[in-house]
């Protein structure tokens, strides 16, 4: 499906992207793009609760009480344990949601691999003149599952390029929202005229459930809803692009423009998106819809394959989560088999130069029989998986 599996470790949508928009200031980014989100919440005829707990005081929980949709009830119960939290300033507790309309959330303690070998979404590459480390990412994350591996800052500490899928620095946030939005666009009909009346109305109701204004996206294409969706959706079980590995990564410093590479373009993946065809753009809406009755599953299963560096296990996931209709699925292939072939060159690439790269790409980009790993393979480039329990060692060219 598109909204976890591909929005969490394939493809990285601009609008959800690391921009540095705290989660906390999600509903400020909806208002500014669709007006005020909270016109849509008298509308919600539904009661919500969140509870959020301290990761080492889990008896501490701190409840939403009752609001008018999930993503406001998540933040509402993260505020209130945050708050407290500040207040007694403990260094090795942050806060997570436990309950979600009284359902359990995977906990990062049982996300987290059991093991000290546990292989990583980590590779390196060496030619004569240049090393390359591969990292799959996770692009939106919870803060207890932070922090990261030590060995991906190793990378990026002994490397002077940082590479990205996109480097939305490069531009001002406004600008990126402008262009998101104007790829969007419906050509002279309205959202609910190219859907239809049932697959609308349980856009509608979602809609409800996550605070999403479905009213104000009318203007714009299925696609839109879908990415908007899944982007309140994790928000509602803890997860943001702030905590996500490019943001970390990135807010690590020490780079200059120049060394702060992409290997695709803003406009390519907009253009990727939006150009879709409707129906395409509906098959892929449906299957999100379908998906989100078990998004706390969905959203488990993937977070637990990748910390635990079970390949098969996040690409059976994804797989799963892809579903069987054939739009869908050949949608899937140009997100990911395609870009595959066309980042795995661009990486081949780097091994001639006489560089250190850290190449930052979503972690399903890394596994099956299409990936960027297997792609590297076929053109005769090996790599070494790092895993938990090794260190990198910095070697010169």
């Amino acid at each position: 499906m598109f909204p976890a599996a591909l929005s969490v470790f394939g493809f990285q949508p601009p609008i959800t992207a690391a921009s540095g928009i705290r989660w906390r200031r999600r509903a400020r980014l909806l208002a500014w793009l669709f007006g005020c989100l909270c016109c849509a919440q008298p509308l919600v005829a539904g009661v919500h609760t969140a509870t959020a707990v301290h990761t080492n005081q889990p008896q501490r929980s701190f409840s939403s009480g009752a609001q008018p949709n999930r993503t406001l009830a998540a933040q509402v119960a993260m505020a209130r344990c945050r708050q407290a939290l500040a207040e007694t300033n403990p260094s090795d507790s942050v806060c997570e949601l436990s309950l979600a309309n009284g359902q359990t959330i995977t906990s990062a303690r049982d996300i987290r691999a059991k093991t000290d070998d546990t292989p990583l979404y980590l590779w390196r590459f060496a030619s004569p003149s240049a090393t390359v480390f591969v990292a799959g990412t996770v692009h939106v994350l919870k803060e207890a599952l932070l922090p990261l591996p030590n060995q991906f800052i190793q990378a990026y500490n002994q490397t002077d390029k940082l590479v990205l899928e996109v480097d939305l620095s490069r531009h001002p946030q406004a600008q990126v929202q402008a262009t998101t939005l104007r790829y969007a666009a419906l050509d002279n009909q309205a959202l609910r005229q190219v859907m239809p009346a049932d697959l609308y109305q349980r856009l509608v109701a979602a809609g409800l459930t996550y605070g999403l204004p479905v009213g104000q996206l009318q203007s714009y294409q299925p696609m839109l809803a879908s990415q908007q969706l899944t982007v309140l959706g994790m928000n509602a079980l803890g997860y943001d692009s702030d905590f996500g590995v490019e943001h970390v990564i990135t807010q690590l410093g020490q780079r200059d423009a120049d060394d702060i590479l992409q290997l695709e373009t803003l406009d390519f993946q907009l253009k990727l998106l939006f150009t879709q065809p409707i129906d395409t753009q509906l098959a892929v809406l449906d299957q999100a819809l379908d998906d989100m009755a078990d998004v706390e599953w969905n959203v488990s299963q993937l977070m637990t394959a990748y910390f635990r560096g079970d390949d098969d296990a996040l690409l059976r996931t994804m797989t799963e989560q892809t579903g069987d209709h054939p739009l869908v699925k050949a949608f899937n292939d140009q997100l990911m088999n395609q870009r595959n072939r066309s980042m795995a060159k661009t990486i081949a690439g780097y091994l001639q130069t006489p560089h250190r790269y850290l190449v930052l790409v979503g972690a399903g980009h890394l596994v099956g029989p299409n990936s960027i790993i297997a792609e590297l393979g076929r053109a005769g480039i090996q790599g070494q998986r790092i895993h938990a329990n090794q260190s990198i060692d910095h070697r010169e060219h």
